[in-house]
């Protein structure tokens, strides 16, 4: 943050400065020495013409302007001030890059070094950011692409599908016939368990009539046991 209010604070100075050192004046004769000779040199002239239209918010135009500037006379100062341009533009690659530019070719450490290595650091960071930013639109194109290609898939086969039966009706019939047959093939649980558990054991005849049988004989040999002249249980002897 500290950085960040350094560097805008000494814009202006250092704006000016670049003025200063490419039309190798001192830096209080600076503006007036520029509409002095504004019409003797083209590259003052767009320099002037970049510097105003930077001042008025205007930064496609005073790059334009800064640019020109340049290629009239390739002085260093000037890329300084195409780089602001493009720190203002919210392009920080390119900014980075002329900020760079500036420093390699100006001849000993400028007076703004400073301020310039902290740009830089400041345009590096927003780099990443895009970068970072730039790849996350990527990946989420790409997913909805993926996505709508599957649905386009899935729809196509669909009608594909559809297409198929419409053109061969037995064949349609046949599929609903055979998926017919096979419900009816399954068996239904719920109706084999109600009609398993309809009756309890107790009214099942199975039940009672072996329950019965066994009253039977229980009487039987309770009777026998009883009677007033109980028959002989057993078939005797020869000699009886």
């Amino acid at each position: 943050m500290r950085s960040l209010i350094r560097s805008r604070r000494s814009e202006p100075k250092a704006l000016s400065l670049a003025l200063a050192l490419a039309l190798g004046t001192p830096f209080p004769a600076v503006a007036a020495e520029a509409t002095a000779t504004a019409a003797d040199d083209p590259a003052r002239e767009k320099f002037s013409e970049g510097n105003l239209a930077y001042d008025l918010g205007e930064f496609d135009r005073a790059l334009k302007a800064f640019s020109e500037a340049y290629r009239l006379k390739p002085l260093p100062a000037f890329l300084f001030n195409i780089a602001q341009c493009h720190r203002q533009l919210n392009n920080p690659s390119r900014a980075s890059f002329f900020y760079r530019r500036y420093l390699s070719l100006s001849q000993g450490e400028p007076a703004n070094a400073d301020v310039v290595r902290e740009l830089i650091a400041e345009m590096d960071a927003k780099v990443r950011v895009q970068e970072e930013q730039r790849r996350e639109r990527e990946r989420f194109a790409r997913d909805r692409e993926l996505q709508k290609a599957r649905e386009q898939a899935a729809l196509a086969e669909a009608r594909a599908n559809e297409a198929r039966l419409a053109a061969n009706p037995s064949a349609a019939r046949e599929k609903n016939g055979a998926s017919e047959a096979l419900a009816m093939q399954v068996p239904d649980a719920s109706v084999q368990t109600d009609a398993g558990a309809s009756k309890p054991w107790t009214r099942r005849w199975y039940v009672w009539a072996g329950a019965g049988a066994v009253a039977l004989l229980a009487g039987g040999a309770v009777w026998l046991a009883t009677a007033p002249n109980p028959r002989d249980t057993t078939l005797g002897t020869v000699g009886r």
